[in-house]
């Protein structure tokens, strides 16, 4: 019979062909099985389950993906729309200093220098703007949106506080149409709504 250490049995090298498994003592002296020399040998992974993990992980990026960059735009979306409201919010602050939307650099309405206030702010992915002229007792505030953003549709907010979103991008009023939104006489009533996103 063979011990651990002895010719022809030992642990650390290659079972020689005089060594059985059940006959080899450990360094206790106690009889132990010899591992397998298949399992001693494997290390690591093959490149069959390499390629698993790698399909796996694809089709999962491929499913996330997506909606993840539907998040980002929707996030973008509501910070202009927060924007906006703050904007209207900053129109009327000036209607109630002054009487009117476009008071001018005098701060007083019907003067020859009547224009409406600069606007200098901007929202990640949208360019805000006044849609159309303001008048003394009217304002249209715009969004429109850049960069990423293009193509999500215009929003707006007036100074009666209707809000637009043109979501399919048909300037709400229908293809071809002139007038954008609430510069429209008759815009989509879908349209007048932010709540969808």
């Amino acid at each position: 019979m063979h011990t651990a250490g002895g010719p022809g049995c030992n642990w650390t090298d290659e079972r020689p062909w005089g060594c059985r498994r059940a006959l080899c003592r450990g360094p206790e002296g106690v009889r132990r099985r010899a591992p397998p020399v298949a399992y001693r040998r494997r290390r690591g992974f093959s490149v069959v389950e390499l390629l698993v993990v790698m399909a796996i992980l694809g089709i999962l990026a491929a499913l996330a993906y997506p909606s993840y960059q539907e998040q980002v735009r929707s996030g973008r979306r509501a910070t202009a729309k927060a924007e906006l409201m703050r904007l209207a919010q900053w129109m009327e602050r000036i209607y109630t200093e002054t009487g009117c939307y476009n008071p001018g650099e005098d701060n007083i309405c019907g003067g020859a220098d009547d224009a409406p206030p600069a606007i200098a702010t901007s929202a990640d992915g949208y360019a805000m703007s006044f849609a159309g002229p303001v008048s003394a007792d009217a304002f249209i505030l715009q969004a429109t949106p850049t960069g990423a953003q293009a193509g999500d549709g215009v929003l707006q907010i007036d100074a009666l506080g209707r809000k637009f979103w043109d979501e399919a991008g048909d300037d709400g009023t229908g293809a071809g149409a002139d007038a954008v939104g609430l510069m429209a006489p008759d815009p989509d009533p879908q349209d007048l709504n932010w709540v969808r996103g």
